[in-house]
This record gives C-alpha cells, sequence and structure tokens, in this order.
C-alpha cells in the first residue's frame, strides 16, 4: 500500500513557488524600469549641474585669453574679440533655430 505523501503532490511548496515566481516577476518588471529611470534622471542632473557652469567658465576663460591676445599681440581693442565671439554665437543660434521642429 502507498502512503499518502507518495501519491499526493507537495501542493503547499507548489503554491509558495508560484507566489514567490509571481512577486518576482511583478518585481522585475516595475522596479527595474523605475530605478533605470531614476538613475538616469539623477546622473542627467549632475550633468546638467556641473557642465553648465564649466561650459560658462570655459567660455569666460576663452574670452580673457583672446582679449590678452588682442590687446598685446595684435594691438586692436577689445572690440575684436566681442565681434568674432559675437558672429560664432549668432551662426550656432541661426543653425540650430533653422533645425528646429515647427
Amino acid at each position: 500500500m502507498t502512503s499518502p505523501t507518495d501519491s499526493t503532490p507537495d501542493w503547499p511548496q507548489q503554491a509558495t513557488e508560484t507566489i514567490v515566481g509571481l512577486v518576482d516577476n511583478v518585481k522585475y518588471k516595475t522596479t527595474q524600469p523605475a530605478t533605470k529611470a531614476a538613475r538616469g534622471l539623477v546622473y542627467g542632473m549632475v550633468i546638467v549641474i556641473l557642465g553648465v557652469p564649466a561650459v560658462i567658465m570655459l567660455l569666460v576663460g576663452i574670452v580673457h585669453l583672446l582679449n590678452m591676445a588682442s590687446n598685446d599681440l595684435l594691438g586692436l581693442g577689445v572690440w575684436l574679440v566681442y565681434l568674432v565671439l559675437g558672429l560664432i554665437f549668432t551662426i550656432a543660434g541661426w543653425v540650430l533655430w533653422r533645425k528646429r521642429v515647427a
């Protein structure tokens, strides 16, 4: 004669594995994308917060260097540097304005 444990499946273990599998699946489909989105948002904010002042300081340094070169080497005033940089930024703005999507 067979014992009841030999012929009946272990249903509590199967139910537990099914529930754990379901919870893991839901966690994978919800937590993973939220974690990636939060990580991307944080890294993007850090890049912007550190990048904008770095670009501004770089532009200030370039203007100062060009002013010194313009005055010392060429004997011209500051107006030439401002004219050249103004033209560069105007052309860059015009190109970006033309590429925008209306």
